[in-house]
C-alpha cells in the first residue's frame, strides 16, 4: 500500500503531506501533467529536507549541481525562480522512488524500493515517457532487480539494452561525485541533449 495523500492548508511550492504507515510527513509532490505525454521523466530517489523545507526539488547542494548539469548542456533552462515550476512547460516530470524524506546519502529501505518500483512503473504506463532519466543510477539498478531480476549494471548514459523492460529511452544521469568520468559524463549529457532535440 503506497503513501496517502493528506490535505494541508499552509502547504508551499511542490510540498504536499503523505500519510504511510499510520506517519503523517511533508514531502514533495510528483510534478506530472494532467494529461499523458512527456517528452522526459525524472525518476529521483527521495527528497532530501532541505529541499521539503523550500517546497522544491534538488535545493541542496547535490540537487543544485544537478540543476546545473542540465543548464550546462542545454537539456533544461527554467523560466522561473524554481527550475521545477517549469518542468511541465518542457513537457517534463518528475517522481522519486520514495517519497519518504532522506538526507543526502541515506538509502531507502527494501520495502521503499519494492513499492516505489511498483508505482514507478505504473507512472511509466500512464504517462508514456519518451525518456526515463534516472538521477541516480542505484535507483534504476535496484529498480530492475527488484521488478526485472536483471542483475547487470546499468551505464551512465543511454542503456538501450533496458529499452524493452521500460518502454522508453533509459538515462542514467552521470551526477557529479560519481564514478563516471568527466569525459564520460559530458559525451553522456550531449547524447542527453542530441535526443531530446530530436523529441521537439
Amino acid at each position: 500500500m503506497g503513501p496517502r495523500v493528506i490535505e494541508f492548508d499552509s502547504l508551499r511550492g511542490h510540498q504536499c503531506v503523505l500519510e504511510q504507515d499510520g506517519q503523517r510527513f511533508v514531502t514533495l509532490e510528483d510534478i506530472l501533467p494532467e494529461q499523458p505525454g512527456l517528452k522526459l521523466l525524472f525518476v529521483a530517489k527521495t527528497p532530501t529536507s532541505k529541499s521539503v523545507e523550500a517546497g522544491h526539488y534538488f535545493q541542496g547542494r547535490q540537487g543544485r549541481m544537478f540543476w546545473n548539469k542540465l543548464r550546462e548542456f542545454d537539456v533544461f533552462r527554467a523560466t522561473t525562480r524554481f527550475e521545477d515550476d517549469s518542468l511541465l512547460a518542457h513537457e517534463y516530470g518528475i517522481t522519486d522512488i520514495a517519497k519518504l524524506p532522506h538526507e543526502f546519502g541515506c538509502e531507502p529501505n527494501t520495502r521503499e524500493y519494492v513499492e516505489g518500483a511498483e508505482r514507478i512503473l505504473g507512472l511509466i504506463r500512464v504517462h508514456r515517457p519518451k525518456i526515463l532519466c534516472f538521477v541516480y543510477k542505484r535507483v534504476l539498478d535496484e529498480l530492475l532487480r527488484i521488478r526485472f531480476g536483471w542483475s547487470q549494471k546499468a551505464r551512465y548514459g543511454f542503456n538501450p539494452d533496458l529499452e524493452p523492460m521500460l518502454p522508453a529511452k533509459v538515462f542514467a544521469f552521470p551526477m557529479p561525485g560519481t564514478p563516471c568520468v568527466k569525459q564520460d559524463a559530458d559525451a553522456a549529457m550531449q547524447d542527453l541533449a542530441r535526443v531530446l532535440g530530436r523529441t521537439a
